[in-house]
């Protein structure tokens, strides 16, 4: 009978991209083992402020705002009305909008990436802002720069319980 831990290694050995499993090895530092787990992607429930945190094996060439690879998608409830539907895809297609399920997510190459996306979304669906790609770009563009600068980005709503945002945080080095 095969154990957990050597279904998760046999699991990573099934893995084509190397990103994704280190990203995902660094976050079970943090959160544990994932709550699922198959040959493509692992998955969290109830963490670090998400309703789930989904690491894929897949390495996603996406160039906005600026060159970069996706891989980890994070999810929150949340109701969106349709009429933000198409300015809030125009804004990123990094943007996922369930309708029926009443959830949210973002898909980037960081937890603090999609922290970033989905609270420019809560944003958006309170009235606090415009949507925008400008908008949505400087929000990111923002965050690196003070990732870049040696400063932690914070949120209030999010824990980061993984030490993303902090600029010490050692998976980034």
């Amino acid at each position: 009978m095969k154990t957990f831990k050597s279904f998760i290694t046999e699991s990573y050995n099934n893995w084509e991209n190397e990103e994704p499993v280190e990203y995902s090895k660094h976050l079970e530092k943090t959160f544990g083992k994932p709550d699922e787990m198959t040959n493509s992607q692992l998955c969290w429930f109830a963490k670090d402020g998400f309703k789930r945190i989904v690491v894929k094996d897949e390495y996603i060439l996406h160039g906005s705002p600026a060159p970069h690879y996706d891989f980890i998608y994070c999810y929150i409830d949340l109701q969106v009305p349709e009429k933000f539907a198409k300015p809030l895809a125009d804004s990123s297609g990094s943007i996922l909008i369930d309708f029926l399920k009443g959830e949210v997510g973002a898909r980037c190459g960081s937890i603090t990436a999609n922290a970033t996306t989905l609270n420019y979304v809560l944003d958006v669906v309170a009235e606090r802002v415009k949507p925008s790609k400008k908008e949505y770009e400087k929000r990111i563009l923002g965050m690196r720069k003070m990732f870049t600068d040696g400063e932690k980005y914070e949120l209030e709503w999010w824990l980061d319980e993984s030490g993303d945002a902090d600029p010490k945080n050692e998976y980034y080095k």
